[in-house]
């Protein structure tokens, strides 16, 4: 399924540069990888959309907690739908365990496609060789083997799952490092991660500029 969904992913994921949606809740547009598509299901409720792949209308949400917590609170949701909505009131919370399983999943498939370097030893032989796009530090083991790998990688750096959540996407117990080869998966992921950060950070941190608002 992981497959499927890379594949068809791909035309999007090239032309994403140009391809930008209005978000409900800041009113400014902005590309779709840091948007999350909600869609209205036939009973009213508002269904998150992430591979963007549900039939029907969408709306789209800024991939961050207080924007999904604001557009359920404001009813926003039925403002842009034109119809009635019922936001469940965990919305904000599901949309991360969804972004947490697809990350999870993406983790395990790059896994099988041998597109990982996994542990300090791997992970540091591997930059020293050019071989790492995305770099991945568990969030609850920051220290100094994180900071000396840190130091040595030049490109994108995520510390968004825990070292369990790391270690349950390779059959582990837990996992701290995590390199990830160039290519489309390493792309895809940490498009994934980025909105997951979003919907992690706490609601002050993540807050959205007031409607109409406009840099």
């Amino acid at each position: 399924m992981i497959a499927a969904m890379t594949e068809a992913n791909g035309p999007a994921r090239r032309s994403e540069k140009i391809s930008e949606r209005r978000c409900i809740v800041t009113r400014e547009s902005a590309p779709r990888a840091g948007l999350i598509r909600f869609v209205l299901g036939p009973d009213g409720a508002v269904v998150p959309d992430l591979a963007e792949a549900l039939p029907g209308r969408g709306v789209w949400v800024t991939a961050a907690r207080a924007a999904v917590e604001t557009a359920r609170a404001k009813n926003i949701f039925a403002h842009a739908f034109r119809a009635p909505a019922k936001p469940p009131a965990d919305l904000a919370g599901r949309v991360e365990r969804l972004l947490a399983e697809r990350c999870i999943a993406l983790i395990g498939f790059a896994r099988r496609a041998d597109q990982i370097f996994v542990g300090r030893d791997q992970v540091k032989a591997a930059i020293g060789q050019g071989a790492i796009a995305l770099l991945l530090a568990a969030s609850d083991s920051e220290g100094r083997d994180a900071a000396d790998l840190a130091a040595r990688f030049a490109g994108e750096r995520l510390t968004v799952l825990t070292s369990a959540e790391l270690g349950a996407a390779l059959g582990r117990e837990a996992i701290v490092h995590l390199g990830v080869k160039p290519g489309r998966l390493a792309e895809t992921l940490a498009r994934e991660l980025r909105r997951l950060e979003g919907l992690r950070a706490p609601a002050a941190e993540s807050a959205p500029p007031p409607r109409g608002h406009r840099h």
